[in-house]
């Protein structure tokens, strides 16, 4: 390797067009460093194998070393490897989605998955990196200006994550492209501007091959070479001799048995070949079939497109799917604004039921769901899926009548929950795992049947029903045991049921079987800040932002613990970042109140206060914190009116009763905190119960936080069980002896005294005999 300082770096792919023919540049500037010599070339072009051609390429060039030497390291990452190189033949975990022919295919991945697929790559070759090359790797990775957005994203990740002394990138990509797109949309332009500089020189272009004239060099290069002389000679050709090389290339490739190259370069050379409506036309479903089922949506889109163009002017059954998986594509990616078209495309134009039921479905879809919040309408999806289900009851094929009719009862349950019907939901979810018993045999329909049961136990949770919810996941687990996500879902269910260990055991096991995630380390985080686990939660949480750096809630919930720890300077770079994402986030407003009325600035702490109260008047943590600012800065009466409103929205809060009290007897309001420390001396004498979580107030307002309210003096150690607080006894008392209740306020005091029998006894008993005139121990 012939790095120098470690750095990512950025070359220009017109620097290495310049070269044709010849190697690095040894031209070295003042203008950055010198391209080093890469270990391995990486070529990206999507034409080659559609999605992830880069991140496979690499696959397959590493792994005989690792199998052989470091066989863990893919172990612990299959999912990744078979996702981006099945060729491979590394078996993912076998469950009922991936395992599920295409005719029952009814759960597709969402978009976020190639992204996790991205990470748990990235974590593989630093694993591999430090395992065979301790001194360092250099891995170039070319044409990325026409790669997938999966490889841009891939070599995104590997920008930020990977420590360029361990896994040196160069990334071949246009400064002029990179400058046109925007920065917050493509990650790997964002990462280019972030983490590399400019280097000097050209990394060297593929070699020509011996024996092969120059336009064959352009069909054996799937159309990515950028030798001018290669494509001269290519266009050229006459179209016959064109489309008949591009035909014998196709079939060349088809024969290989490569399942990416059906993604990339066979369609590529089908839609140029001999017989474009037929052998093109076929090859192009089987790719955005292939890709869909992956989860690669862009590549979906780009595929589809390009197969309907090729049967525009007759438009067969075939080009009304693509152009449904086109929208659906839409859809899953967050343009659901441009699916509509697509199915508005599809109601105009076929007058076929199938396909007419599955818009109508889709069209539910995007008004329940995919389409952004202001645009949701339930009414309108509840007539459309209405609609799709009028048309699957009529669907002719017995077999597929099962299945539609089943599923679009079960889209159906999901308008429902919506629209807040939560038993009209589950209702309707039991009456389509009804039809599909019915008229499905044991063995059909295996993943829609785990699918009903998943979303049974989703309603079963949103109603409050823990232990049905908890039953149905277990029964779906036991289906499909290599589903990751069921763990991640049951986890929830376990915590409800403060069933502690069994949820950590599930969060584990949801990490193991999945790609990273960061959901699974925020959850398990805010478990553990439940339990005072602070170190681990932290561990949680720092990997949860690695992951996801623009997750505000775990920002915030890293902040809060950050600030508990003292860590004022690690809190407030979250919380800076957190309002960089969100300017008006409240809870991160009331965050940086906190962290400034620690650090001595009362005026700006008491700004941002009203800042997230105003954001969100039902911010409790904005209350009590404030609460406790006005009372250290000797204005009890506002600390009770913050007090006033947090108990006016949570009133079970008993603690901030206390905290009230303390800040109404410096008021002289004796008979109202008298009324608080009754209610607070009451549930310390009732049978203790385990808490139950999120019932504390959050510090510093973490979304599912559990950080401790800054208090107003607050109660001490708690007594013994079935007995009122030593500080509550000494509290009531105060009220009771200013009320005129001497006896009562003496027997507080006794049971108080009682409470501290070492030879240092009760801080507080200096204050008793002043006001009972007489020694502590005297007390009548």
């Amino acid at each position: 390797m012939t790095t120098s300082a470690p750095r990512h770096l950025r070359v220009s792919p017109a620097a290495s067009g310049a070269l044709e023919g010849s190697g690095p540049s040894a031209d070295v500037s003042a203008a950055g460093p010198r391209v080093p010599q890469p270990d391995l070339h990486v070529w990206c072009h999507r034409n080659l194998r559609g999605p992830f051609t880069g991140a496979g390429s690499l696959l397959r060039g590493i792994m005989p070393e690792l199998t052989e030497r470091h066989p863990a390291i893919p172990a612990a990452r299959p999912t990744e490897v078979a996702a981006v190189a099945p060729e491979l033949e590394v078996l993912p975990p076998q469950t009922l989605t991936n395992t599920a022919i295409q005719q029952e295919r009814t759960r597709f991945y969402p978009a976020t998955r190639a992204l996790r697929i991205a990470h748990g790559l990235a974590e593989l070759l630093v694993d591999w990196a430090r395992a065979e090359h301790p001194g360092g790797v250099v891995l170039a990775f070319r044409d990325l200006d026409h790669a997938d957005p999966t490889d841009r994203d891939f070599v995104a990740v590997l920008l930020r994550r990977c420590d360029p002394a361990v896994l040196t990138v160069v990334a071949e990509s246009d400064p002029e492209r990179d400058r046109d797109r925007d920065v917050r949309d493509d990650l790997l332009a964002a990462a280019l501007a972030a983490w590399t500089v400019p280097a000097t020189g050209a990394l060297a272009p593929l070699p020509p091959v011996d024996g092969v004239d120059a336009a064959q060099q352009f069909i054996d290069s799937d159309g990515t070479t950028r030798d001018p002389a290669a494509i001269a000679a290519y266009e050229a050709l006459p179209p016959h001799e064109r489309a008949h090389r591009h035909t014998a290339r196709a079939e060349l490739l088809t024969r290989r048995g490569e399942q990416s190259l059906l993604h990339g370069a066979v369609p590529y050379h089908r839609e140029r070949g001999l017989d474009r409506a037929g052998a093109g036309l076929e090859a192009f479903v089987a790719g955005v079939n292939g890709c869909f089922n992956l989860g690669c949506y862009e590549a979906v889109i780009d595929l589809a497109l390009r197969g309907r163009a090729l049967v525009a002017d007759t438009k067969p059954k075939e080009y009304w799917n693509l152009t449904h998986k086109v929208g659906a594509a839409l859809s899953y990616l967050g343009r659901g604004e441009d699916a509509l078209g697509c199915l508005q495309e599809i109601r105009a134009g076929t007058t076929e039921p199938v396909t007419h039921m599955n818009a109508a479905y889709q069209l539910a879809m995007l008004y329940t769901r995919f389409l952004p919040r202001e645009l949701h309408d339930e009414d309108l999806a509840m007539g459309w899926v209405n609609t799709a289900i009028a048309i699957a009851e009529r669907e002719p094929d017995p077999v597929r009548r099962a299945l539609v009719r089943a599923f679009m009862r079960n889209a159906r349950a999901l308008v429902e929950l919506h629209r807040g019907n939560l038993a009209g939901a589950l209702d309707l979810v039991g009456e389509a795992m009804a039809i599909t018993d019915a008229d499905c045999s044991p063995d059909e329909q295996l993943l829609h049947r785990s699918v009903l049961l998943y979303n049974r136990a989703q309603v079963r949770a949103a109603t409050g029903d823990h232990v049905g919810s908890l039953r149905d996941y277990d029964a779906v687990i036991a289906q499909d045991p290599l589903y990751g996500d069921y763990y991640f879902e049951r986890a929830a269910q376990h915590r409800a049921l403060g069933a502690y260990e069994a949820a950590f055991a599930d969060y584990a096991e949801s990490v193991r079987l999945t790609p990273p995630f960061h959901e699974a380390h925020y959850n398990r985080a805010d478990l553990l800040r439940e339990l005072g686990r602070t170190d681990e939660a932290l561990a949680d949480l720092d990997y949860a932002i690695e992951i996801e750096p623009e997750h505000v809630d775990s920002l915030i919930n890293r902040a809060d613990l950050r600030l508990a720890r003292g860590d004022a300077d690690g809190a407030r770079a979250d919380i800076s970042r957190g309002l960089e994402l969100e300017p008006s986030n409240p809870h991160l407003l009331a965050a940086r109140g906190a962290l400034l009325a620690e650090t001595g600035d009362p005026q700006g702490a008491l700004a941002d206060y009203g800042a997230a109260l105003a954001a969100d008047p039902t911010l409790v943590p904005a209350w009590v914190n404030r609460a406790v600012l006005w009372y250290s800065m000797g204005r009890s009466a506002d600390a009770v009116a913050d007090l006033d409103q947090a108990l006016a929205l949570d009133g079970d809060l008993t603690e901030l009763r206390f905290n009230r009290a303390v800040a109404l007897q410096e008021l002289g309001e004796h008979r109202r905190a008298l009324a608080d420390l009754e209610v607070v001396a009451a549930q310390f004498a009732e049978p203790a119960e385990p808490a139950e979580p999120g019932v504390a107030a959050d510090g510093i307002g973490g979304a599912g936080g559990t950080g401790e309210a800054g208090q107003v003096g607050g109660p001490g150690e708690p007594g013994d069980a079935g007995g009122p607080d030593p500080e509550v006894l000494y509290r009531r008392g105060l009220s009771r002896h200013a009320l005129g209740d001497v006896e009562g306020a003496a027997d507080d005091w006794r049971a108080h005294l009682a409470a501290y029998p070492g030879p240092e006894g009760s801080p507080f008993a200096k204050e008793i005999e002043a006001l009972n005139g007489a020694q502590a121990g005297d007390l009548p």
